[in-house]
């Protein structure tokens, strides 16, 4: 019987010692009448300029081929744009602007230092919306009836479920005046509810202070705006002239979602004096040292225009000796926890509250060609004691829940920097290496989600109940204050950051790269 696999110019059947050989050979024929097979010819020479990589002619290569074979004509600069940006917002904290885009930043930049419209909420963004972690005092959305808590699933209509930070402001942006429909789900419930509040201008009002009980200053700095320094010294000085000499300071940190680090390291420098590390940062594969110290001008910014707004206090010790005490929780991220890590570390401060959010990188941008904008993270930040905070954050030295009777397994479970994970490219040597503690923390919230415990029970205290007889950290910290015994809480170490390897430095080696 022929073989149907056989062909007259084979000179034999197949062995039967091969019974699956005459089957495999029709796959070659078979592939090709489907797929239009050319003919192979040898491979040609790369026209990819040597010093350029392979991938960067691949991506002309396709692009070719879609200019002339694509069902529809493309834009192909706005393909290209769109191809940059979402590679690029795959490494951490990083971005690309086209020409358009950096200019309308520009403006947004200025309307922020002088106020931009929008409605004071304070969110993360989850894959379910977003989550809303504080509403400002007085602010349109406190008006209208928004409260901490509320998940937002829609803005004007448009959903919010998964997505990406970056493409929020589309939607959020306005003029002052204009309606903003929030579509909200509230409490274990998820009550569906709707408001529309007015858009207004939100200024930036970083620094407050007023004096408690005991002479006791409560001062708080919900970021870190480049004129920080100054405003906070304005505020505190004022309240200081209001009565008797000031006995402590407490410095409200919680919530603070960062800002200018140089505003950070004045903070810094403003409690502890000159001649001090605030701050080392490690540059390109942790190669590079470079020391921050608590001198003039390492944290000089524009808005100072070259006067150093700590000269005029170098005489006045009560800056540098006075009982101060830090509260900071999970939403402390960046420059906060920065501040909170120096003080602490060089002796100043200590820490009451929760463990910090753990973003210790910092990001640096540059202008590329035909007006584009590049934002990367450029420097991992060490504390003064050599340790990370990247994925770690700052345990406080007394761990006290938001309320007396928080949930705390809730609390250390909220979302942190080590929940989000990373592309394996960013880091060639150290691929997402908190992929394994992200992968048991969702474990351990799945595990909550199934028991059905509410929420309510870890949120964060809002901003409104800082400062009044709500606050169960405050109250805590007064307690330290006046010598009184501190309720801490014992926490279950799987809920609490790994122990960080931490860097022993060359001072002096580290100076000279200064």
């Amino acid at each position: 019987m022929h073989n149907p696999a056989t062909t007259a110019s084979e000179p034999a059947p197949v062995a039967p010692s091969s019974p699956h050989r005459s089957a495999f050979a029709l796959l070659p024929m078979l592939f090709c009448a489907a797929f239009f097979c050319a003919p192979v010819h040898a491979a040609e020479a790369s026209p990819c300029p040597p010093d350029w990589e392979a991938q960067i002619c691949e991506l002309k290569s396709v692009v070719d081929v879609l200019k002339k074979e694509h069902l529809t004509e493309i834009d192909v600069p706005a393909f290209l744009d769109e191809t940059i940006r979402l590679g690029v917002k795959t490494l951490p904290y990083a971005r690309f602007l086209n020409a358009q885009e950096q200019q309308e930043q520009v403006k947004k930049d200025q309307r922020t230092r002088n106020g931009t419209p929008g409605i004071g909420i304070i969110f993360e963004t989850l894959p379910d919306g977003l989550h809303i972690i504080d509403v400002v005092p007085d602010a349109p959305a406190a008006q209208a009836g928004v409260r901490t808590g509320d998940l937002v699933v829609a803005m004007d209509g448009n959903s919010m479920v998964g997505i990406d930070n970056t493409e929020i402001a589309k939607y959020a942006n306005g003029e002052a005046g204009a309606p903003l429909k929030l579509t909200l789900l509230r409490g274990a419930s998820q009550q569906r509810l709707e408001f529309s509040p007015l858009r207004a201008i939100i200024k930036p009002r970083p620094a407050s202070a007023r004096r408690l009980d005991g002479n006791v200053l409560y001062t708080r700095l919900a970021s870190f705006p480049e004129p920080t320094i100054g405003d906070y010294i304005d505020v505190v000085q004022a309240e200081r002239k209001k009565g008797p000499p000031a006995a402590a300071v407490i410095l409200d940190l919680r919530i603070n979602g960062g800002g200018a680090l140089n505003a950070a390291i004045g903070i810094t420098a403003l409690f502890t004096g000159r001649d001090k590390t605030a701050m080392v940062t490690l540059q390109r594969d942790d190669k590079i040292q470079h020391r921050i110290s608590t001198n003039w001008p390492d944290y000089d910014l524009p808005v100072m225009q070259g006067q150093d707004p700590l000269a005029p206090l170098q005489g006045d010790d009560w800056w540098r000796s006075v009982p101060l005490i830090v509260l900071v929780d999970g939403q402390s991220a960046s420059a906060a926890e920065a501040t909170a890590a120096a003080l602490k570390d060089l002796g100043r401060a200590r820490l009451l509250g929760t463990p910090t959010y753990g973003k210790g990188m910092a990001q640096t941008g540059v202008g590329t060609r035909d007006g584009t904008y590049v934002v990367w993270s450029n420097a991992r930040n060490l504390r003064p004691n050599g340790c990370p905070m990247e994925g770690y954050g700052v345990v406080p030295d007394w761990i006290v829940p938001p309320r007396k009777d928080a949930d705390m397994d809730g609390v250390l479970l909220g979302y942190r920097e080590v929940d989000i994970p990373r592309a394996a490219y960013a880091n060639k040597p150290a691929p997402d290496p908190f992929a394994d503690v992200r992968k048991e923390r969702q474990r351990l919230r799945d595990r909550r989600a199934l028991a059905k415990l509410d929420p309510a029970n870890s949120a964060a205290l809002p901003q409104k109940e800082f400062g009044t007889a709500k606050d169960w950290q405050l109250e805590q910290a007064l307690n330290a204050l006046a010598g009184k015994p501190v309720q801490v809480v014992r926490v279950n170490p799987r809920f609490m950051p790994a122990q960080p390897a931490c860097m022993k430095f060359d001072m002096q080696e580290t100076r000279q790269k200064t």
